[in-house]
């Protein structure tokens, strides 16, 4: 990094562009992946409370998952006459018994804390009450109390534990001898400063708080429409008392508990000051089952569709109304203010999904003229359902499409105009769910710089939400997430300071941005490389090897990677390949002898059913064609595969047929950005919001021309930097925080911003 030598830049604001902020336009969105809702933004302190798990949340899940017991009694799993059908297991204690349950790794306390443990007990016979405990690793008790077994049938019961010191521990329940009791539905959540359990862990809302959101996305994500018709998110399922309410497994492999349901997402949005969003599938499962997407018949969808008008009416009917008055039966009668609603996530645009959106979009329509529908145009920035998903809003005149990318940091500096020429009177956009790929200083600075680009188009991107939001420490399934967490500690990245600073200082009116000096980063050509072949999850032969026409030798890959040798820059790799054992395909990369630029091509991809091309970067892939629906590899089938490089264009054939026909982008990157919007300061005063983004290794000298000619430029500013571009890990503290900075720079003088930067200065003219 040049500190010595900073190379010069200069801003210079005009006239307003004509387009004003969108208001709603930085939100958040909230898909319970990376357990991330039980055993994270949801209070409860236990697994499987309810005796619910089941093989198919998890392989090997069952009742008493997370539960252990000892003792000479015994632990019966029963499923005869249960609290409610909803939640149709629990357990019957014949003491003398314990048992344990481990929480989510364990159960944090706090000297002083208190905590409400509730539970539905039936005594079947015998005579005394059980115990309940929380105890330390040794086994030491850190609060204890009496649990009340009343006489026979179910009863809610409730016992408040206050902890006599802190450490980590597990809840234990001891049943005497002589006491024969059955238990479900047993809850330990601590208390808040009312007394009452907490429903949110509150240091997981405090950080979202100081996001400043402007709407919550709920429930997904893949999470909405599931894995088959069984598994679509039923909003109905969720409301009304715990006990009524029926868990399901989830699309990420574990099981949702739907403890936190629609009531309780509606109360976040209001905490958060966020104004709902909720997605509903669109009559059709996710597509990524080897059946593809399952259809709600068409003889059912009125009864699916009136759910849908059903919740719209729960969260904004009067009282009077069927579901307003359901509303106010679960405790808040006034209304939560439902201004939009999303209809399918990443959807494989097909006649059966057309069908069906257009029924709920109309219906929607007709009773609710004032809620905004937002459509779906795929998983992907490009492509088949991303093409026809817009030509279908567009004939559907549709109000928003929901876009989503996770691409590299590359793509995002290089796409900077993505919205400038989208069409203004066409559907609005709403990217849904973006990331670029790591938690490193660079991808967040290319989110930062991709992000100037939306609000500069916020009359056609009216909506933006990064994605996913939460993952807790060792139970993750997508990387990379906003915010880490553990049982004790919560670890914002460096991209939730970049949201935080988008949402934080929003201008009203956007302002002409005049940029001037190195602002491009070229793309190096491709060099020489290697070609080879990688089969994790399989044993796979390949012969009839030729690189450049020139034959090598046959290979054996049995779970690892084999180099087949090197290729030039413009290459041909030609092989037959047969997998002798496993069940998921092989992976061909050409290029690069270690993560420098190279093509991967994918056959077998997710669950062996497609064919796809990634392009690697600076370490991080994008998938740039694909994925395509491919029959995959057999046992024991041998497949011709032939892939082609020439210079930007990739071409791959799997048995004569021409898969794949890409072409690289090597455009240069943007990589200093900025853009300004105006707004009227409490004062009474035209001030400015300056964001300005500097992802390169040299610092800048800036200098700053307001409208209006020369002027003393004041104000503050919040400077993220102090890392290089490929410091930050999933799972570890960020390595950079933003600070805040006094703005004082005369007609003459300049500002020095730090090199791999995000800069938002809110400045006005002085003199």
């Amino acid at each position: 990094m040049s500190e010595t030598h900073p190379r010069s830049l200069s801003v210079s604001l005009g006239d307003p562009t004509g387009v004003e902020v969108a208001p709603d336009l930085w939100g958040l969105f909230f898909e319970d992946i990376n357990w991330s809702l039980d055993g994270g933004l949801n209070a409860e302190l236990l697994r499987n409370g309810d005796f619910e798990f089941t093989a198919a949340d998890r392989p090997g899940w069952g009742p008493l998952t997370a539960w252990h017991h000892t003792g000479a009694g015994s632990v019966e799993v029963r499923s005869e006459d249960p609290v409610h059908p909803n939640n149709g297991t629990y357990v019957r204690l014949a003491g003398p018994v314990r048992l344990e349950n481990e929480g989510f790794d364990a159960v944090r306390v706090a000297a002083g804390q208190s905590f409400r443990l509730a539970a539905f007990t039936w005594r079947v016979q015998g005579v005394g009450h059980a115990s309940v405990s929380i105890v330390d690793d040794a086994g030491d008790a850190i609060a204890t109390a009496e649990l009340v077994v009343p006489e026979r049938g179910w009863n809610e019961v409730g016992v408040d534990l206050t902890a006599h010191r802190g450490g980590n521990g597990r809840l234990q329940i001891d049943v005497p001898r002589g006491l024969v009791m059955e238990i479900d539905v047993v809850s330990l959540r601590p208390r808040g400063d009312d007394g009452e359990p907490l429903t949110f862990r509150e240091d997981l809302v405090e950080v979202l708080q100081e996001l400043r959101p402007s709407f919550l996305r709920f429930p997904g994500g893949c999470v909405a429409h599931g894995l088959g018709l069984a598994n679509l998110y039923d909003w109905k399922k969720t409301v009304g008392p715990r006990h009524e309410r029926e868990p399901s497994f989830n699309t990420w492999g574990y099981h949702q508990s739907r403890q936190i349901g629609y009531v309780e997402y509606f109360e976040l949005c209001e905490r958060l000051g966020a104004s709902p969003m909720p997605i509903v599938a669109a009559g059709v499962s996710c597509q990524n089952l080897r059946g593809r997407a399952a259809c709600i018949p068409l003889e059912d969808m009125p009864a699916y569709v009136q759910d849908i008008l059903d919740l719209v009416e729960f969260a904004n009917g009067d009282v009077g109304t069927r579901w307003g008055a359901r509303r106010a039966e679960v405790g808040h009668p006034e209304p939560f203010g439902l201004r939009m609603i999303g209809v399918g996530n990443e959807d494989e645009i097909t006649q059966d999904f057309e069908v069906r959106f257009a029924m709920i979009a109309d219906a929607l329509a007709a009773a609710h003229p004032d809620v905004t529908v937002i459509g779906t145009a795929g998983p992907q920035p490009f492509g088949q359902d991303f093409e026809r998903g817009w030509e279908y809003a567009r004939e559907q005149r549709v109000a928003v499409v929901d876009e989503h990318a996770y691409r590299t940091p590359r793509w995002f500096h290089q796409n900077l105009d993505r919205y400038d020429s989208y069409d203004r009177g066409g559907p609005a956009v709403y990217f849904g769910e973006y990331a670029a790929r790591t938690n490193r200083v660079r991808s967040a600075l290319a989110e930062a710089a991709f992000m100037i680009g939306m609000e500069r188009n916020s009359d056609i991107v009216t909506l933006a939400s990064y994605a996913p939001l939460l993952a807790r420490i060792g139970t993750t399934q997508w990387v990379p997430d906003l915010i880490y967490f553990d049982a004790d500690t919560v670890l914002p990245s460096p991209s939730y300071y970049v949201q935080q600073m988008f949402s934080v200082e929003r201008g009203e009116r956007m302002i002409e941005v005049d940029l001037d000096g190195d602002l491009d980063v070229s793309v190096p050509s491709r060099q020489p490389g290697i070609a080879r072949i990688s089969a994790t999850g399989a044993h796979v032969r390949v012969w009839d090897v030729t690189l450049d026409g020139a034959p090598v030798g046959d290979v054996d890959v049995n779970g690892g990677e084999a180099v087949l040798g090197p290729v030039g820059a413009d290459c041909a790799v030609d092989f037959m390949l047969e997998r002798v054992t496993g069940q998921r395909g092989v992976a061909v990369r050409i290029g690069g002898a270690g993560d420098e630029d190279y093509f991967e091509v994918e056959l077998g991809g997710w669950q062996n059913q497609s064919t796809v091309v990634h392009a690697h970067s600076d370490g991080i892939s994008n998938d740039v064609d694909g994925p395509h629906p491919w029959s995959g590899l057999s046992t024991g089938v041998a497949v011709h595969v032939r892939a082609a490089l020439e210079g930007e264009r990739l071409r791959v054939w799997v048995d004569g047929e021409l898969r794949h026909d890409v072409l690289d982008d090597r455009r240069p990157e943007r990589r200093v950005v900025a853009g300004c919007a105006a707004r009227v300061a409490a004062d009474g005063q035209e001030e400015y919001v300056l964001r300005l983004v500097n992802a390169t290794d040299d610092s800048r000298d800036l200098s700053i021309a307001l409208p209006g000619g020369p002027s003393r430029v004041v104000g503050s500013a919040t400077v993220l930097a102090g890392a290089g571009p490929d410091e930050g890990e999933p799972f570890q503290p960020s390595p950079v925080t933003p600070h805040a900075q006094v703005v004082d720079v005369a007609p003459e003088e300049t500002w020095r911003v730090p090199p791999w930067s995000f800069t938002v200065a809110v400045v006005r003219a002085l003199g």
